[in-house]
């Protein structure tokens, strides 16, 4: 019988692949048979699991005495004084089946890049801060962009995790940038989320080493960035759009959408705002709540519909997110508004006797736009729109401090022209040969 190290891993609950069961078997040294061309996939899996039990497996198979299709072995559990786990199922292929998918999910050399994926996802899910959303944007991105793409005609999802190197990475990302259909950003997204599977198999001792760190990426050829400078709001939009919402003065989104423009804040934010943090008496409203709406995640890496979640910290999880912010004239019609419409509420903005939900916020915001003769672009633009219209070349620190942002050059990149104006004429006065006047 072979040794085998088993690692202490996340117990995952999906179904391996034959591909990893062939690898598994490979990866022991077993003979593997000639199959007849009418044998099923299913069948050629019974008889490799049989093998592998037999190789890798310490533990003593029985029957139960009193019900002979029952059968019994054991598992390692380090958890146990005993070190072992108790395992019955009902006939002895599928115990043999549960055996192997033990060891699927629990031995170095035959974990492949698929379950590996699956592990470090359920483990962020479980025993990290990462929100459920962020979760279920990097399970999109490995699905439709990394988990197919072939390195030496294999897909990167069979590869065996011990087996991969940073050369075959560095194939990996010149396939997926070849005819710069991605941009830096978008690229820098897929081998974020390559480096956190690896590091996760560095911690779990699956590997020695990340092969992503000695990936570079620098050389490759993009897509170009499309020129965002102008997608904001430009003033005369924003009084526009601004113009209109005041004639929607019972309308819960209206009012906030007009506070969102009035402030540094996040949509979350403003969903989150409660009266007890409202101080009009001084113009003063403290920001230390946010609300988002999740989606949970299931073992198979699908997801249920979304939940909200009532948040005491703020994006980012620095200190800095937390802040008074002044109350504007327009702002302090609004919140007088929104008290007489939600007299007792709990929070500021409460349509239909519930927090505003952040989706139907852009909704509303984009229904407003188009009644407005405005173009729509999203509530997080607005931010971009309050932070460019209050920067004057001088203020960046105190503009940094109402983002809410842990750094300057963060703030940097929500600069944005909102006047709009192609005549530059201005920027040239004062160059060339100045003339005195006589």
């Amino acid at each position: 019988m072979q040794n085998m190290t088993i690692q202490n891993l996340q117990p995952v609950k999906h179904e391996h692949t034959l591909n990893e069961v062939l690898n598994l078997a490979e990866s022991l040294g077993i003979n593997m048979l000639d199959f007849p061309d009418n044998m099923t996939k299913k069948t050629i899996r019974t008889q490799v699991e049989k093998k592998i039990v037999e190789h890798i497996h310490p533990y003593k198979f029985f029957r139960n005495k009193n019900d002979s299709r029952q059968w019994f072995t054991h598992l390692p559990d380090h958890e146990k004084s005993s070190g072992r786990r108790l395992l019955k199922r009902i006939g002895y292929d599928r115990i043999c089946h549960a055996v192997v998918n033990y060891y699927l999910d629990n031995t170095a050399p035959s974990i492949t890049i698929d379950s590996l994926f699956t592990q470090w996802a359920i483990y962020r899910r479980d025993d990290s801060a990462v929100k459920p959303s962020t979760v279920r944007k990097d399970v999109s991105l490995y699905r439709t962009h990394c988990r197919d793409v072939k390195i030496k005609n294999k897909a990167l999802a069979n590869w065996r995790v011990a087996d991969i190197t940073a050369k075959d990475l560095c194939s990996f990302f010149r396939q997926i940038t070849k005819y710069r259909k991605y941009t830096r950003r978008f690229v820098n997204n897929i081998k974020a989320v390559l480096n956190g599977m690896f590091y996760y198999a560095v911690e779990q001792e699956l590997i020695s080493s990340n092969p992503v760190r000695d990936v570079d990426t620098k050389r490759l050829t993009y897509k170009p960035e499309q020129d965002k400078r102008d997608n904001v709001y430009t003033k005369e939009e924003a009084q526009k759009l601004l113009a209109y919402l005041e004639t929607l003065s019972d309308d819960p989104y209206a009012l906030a959408i007009r506070l969102d423009f009035n402030m540094f804040i996040r949509v979350g934010e403003i969903a989150g705002l409660k009266w007890e943090n409202v101080d009009t008496e001084n113009r003063s409203i403290y920001i230390c709540h946010q609300i988002t709406y999740e989606p949970e995640m299931n073992d198979n890496l699908k997801f249920n519909d979304k939940k909200m979640v009532t948040e005491d910290y703020l994006k980012g999880y620095t200190s800095q997110g937390y802040r008074y912010e002044f109350i504007t004239d327009d702002a302090l019609d609004v919140l007088k508004r929104a008290r007489e419409i939600n007299p007792n509420g709990e929070y500021v903005f409460m349509p239909f006797g519930r927090p505003i939900i952040t989706t139907t916020f852009n909704k509303r915001l984009k229904k407003y736009c188009a009644a407005a003769g405005v173009p729509y672009r999203s509530s997080h633009k607005i931010r971009f729109y309050a932070c460019s219209m209050a920067y004057d070349g001088e203020n960046l620190q105190e503009l940094s401090k109402m983002m809410g942002h842990s750094q300057v050059s963060t703030t940097l990149r929500y600069l944005r022209d909102v006047k709009q104006d192609d005549d530059y004429s201005d920027l040239f006065k004062n160059l060339g040969r100045q003339k005195t006047s006589k």
